[in-house]
């Protein structure tokens, strides 16, 4: 009997060899951890999406739904680094977000996204003042993925482990629907594209920042509790 070793030398695998080793990459997920940026900021008072299922519930999700897994933005077709996993969506939540209106205050504030990281300007509406114009807006998710890095990814740029798992959950992307995920956001695609601190390498065309740039532009604002 051809062991897993065998397959990758014999030319013309019989059906059974197939059939065994996709049943083990099915039934053999890698390990998956959360990292602390994601627990931190995986919160509707971030402004971020978020999930009310509990943590381990979503490493299950993740796992069960591994073999869908999708290229990460700026990985142009590959899955070793940095992958999309489709989830279902019960249980998740879009970030929260104001509409445009006249008079809805707006704050801008100094802040990193973790501590070694370059600090740059967010400007958002507290959720008090998006309900007192009436711009509120919050919707349970029609899609979502979860954002994973594999450890390698992870260690780029002086990056950091929160585990000694295959890979972390670094982010949720919940969307209110449609088939295709959200394009990152511009500032995120320039601190991974130039290596910047706390960024992990991808490359992005021209058209891809344009798009990512007129797609956030019609978003609304981002809405979120004052961070001390």
């Amino acid at each position: 009997m051809l062991g897993v070793g065998d397959a990758a030398t014999d030319v013309a695998a019989s059906p059974f060899t197939i059939f065994v080793l996709e049943r083990n990459r099915i039934m053999n997920p890698p390990t998956i951890g959360w990292s602390n940026f994601a627990r931190i900021n995986s919160t509707a008072a971030r402004g971020n999406s978020y999930t009310t299922l509990n943590a381990n519930r979503v490493v299950e999700l993740v796992q069960e739904h591994w073999d869908k897994r999708i290229p990460g933005a700026g990985e142009v077709g590959k899955t070793e680094r940095k992958v999309l996993v489709p989830v279902p969506p019960t249980g998740f939540f879009c970030p929260p977000r104001a509409k445009l209106v006249e008079g809805l205050p707006l704050q801008s504030q100094v802040v990193v996204r973790q501590p070694g990281e370059d600090p740059y300007i967010e400007t958002f509406t507290t959720p008090e003042q998006a309900k007192a114009h009436q711009a509120f807006e919050s919707f349970p998710a029609a899609g979502a993925e979860i954002v994973c890095y594999s450890a390698e990814a992870l260690l780029e740029n002086d990056g950091k482990r929160t585990t000694n798992d295959d890979w972390e959950i670094v982010c949720i992307l919940a969307r209110e629907g449609g088939l295709t995920p959200e394009p990152m956001k511009p500032l995120a695609m320039a601190r991974n594209m130039l290596q910047k601190p706390g960024g992990t390498k991808g490359e992005y065309t021209a058209e891809e920042f344009a798009e990512s740039i007129y797609y956030w532009s019609n978003r609304g604002v981002k809405v979120r509790e004052v961070l001390r």
